[in-house]
């Protein structure tokens, strides 16, 4: 509260502003105060969303997408109403500001809006009756030191059938907060894992020094390394090895980025296994178990049991 109040009176300083008091709803968001944090939650939009496509007594799903299975753009017949799923399709990306942890699902069925088959609906829907048993979730904030960035990013390589890109992932906390996450197709294909996630390294470190510069602007600079956690060991070693070959001649540009910056003591690459790399949620679909573990991390959950005042 205290830092709010700080930047608003930095920037009645250089702009006109209006105050207009205590928020509590803004572009269908509400914002509520619990004890010890905020709550971000768009549950009448997601309410919209189920009752727009009459699925208001459908039954639930434990999580947003399968496990194994890959949409294709060659496979199924076409969807007889392509406007429908368009307009789903795009309720649910402004959803994703207070639900990430669908991020990655809805990703995917919007690379088929040019041409929607009956499998992509059906991947639609299963995300609509998920959401349907979640309507309570929405995103938490709290009191936190902004003293550091530490970011995780993932790939999953080959990921996309028809093209075999990859899909990468990250996260970017500051403090104890998630600020930024992203769940994107690579623009051109990877030659290996490790070409893969090194891209993805390059794209969460972009986007720290972003979020760095954005800081020193608003007098909060942070001081501290920012810390990138990465699964794939060839990838964390491409940091300590200088010597460029072959295999590494793609994203020598990445490569050298990121190591400017890890010299320059911006930025440090660090490996973490598997099971706790949370960018795995933006990236694929995970187990039931797995994926309550990691949207949990995202900070996605029920409102608390007492709310103290509207925000």
């Amino acid at each position: 509260m205290m830092l709010y109040i700080t930047l608003m009176s930095k920037f009645s300083v250089e702009f006109a502003m209006t105050n207009l008091g205590p928020l509590s709803y803004f572009l269908g968001i509400s914002v509520t105060k619990h004890t010890g944090c905020l709550f971000l939650s768009q549950k009448k939009y997601a309410e919209d969303i189920v009752e727009q496509v009459g699925m208001s007594f459908c039954k639930s799903s434990p999580t947003p997408v399968e496990t194994k299975t890959k949409l294709s753009a060659s496979f199924g017949n076409p969807y007889h109403d392509p406007t429908e799923y368009r307009s789903l399709a795009g309720a649910l990306q402004y959803l994703t500001f207070t639900r990430r942890n669908i991020s990655y699902v809805v990703q995917q069925v919007c690379l088929f809006m040019h041409d929607p088959k009956t499998r992509h609906m059906s991947a639609l829907k299963r995300i609509i009756r998920y959401i349907h048993d979640t309507l309570d979730f929405g995103l938490h904030l709290y009191p936190s030191f902004v003293s550091k960035l530490v970011s995780y990013t993932d790939a999953n390589w080959v990921g996309f059938p028809d093209t075999r890109r990859s899909t990468y992932g990250y996260c970017v906390y500051l403090g104890d907060n998630l600020i930024s996450w992203s769940a994107k197709r690579q623009p051109t294909l990877s030659q290996s894992s490790a070409e893969a996630e090194y891209r993805g390294v390059a794209n969460v470190v972009y986007e720290s020094c972003w979020i760095r510069n954005l800081l020193l602007e608003l007098h909060f600079p942070i001081t501290a390394i920012t810390l990138v956690y990465c699964d794939n060991v060839s990838a964390v070693y491409l940091f300590g090895n200088p010597v460029q070959h072959q295999r590494t001649k793609h994203i020598e540009m990445d490569i050298h980025f990121v190591r400017e910056k890890v010299a320059h003591g911006q930025a440090r690459v660090l490996h973490v296994p598997s099971r706790y790399q949370i960018a795995d949620i933006l990236t694929k679909g995970l187990p039931l178990q797995l994926f309550h573990d990691f949207h949990d991390s995202l900070n996605i959950r029920q409102p608390s049991v007492f709310t103290t005042e509207v925000y």
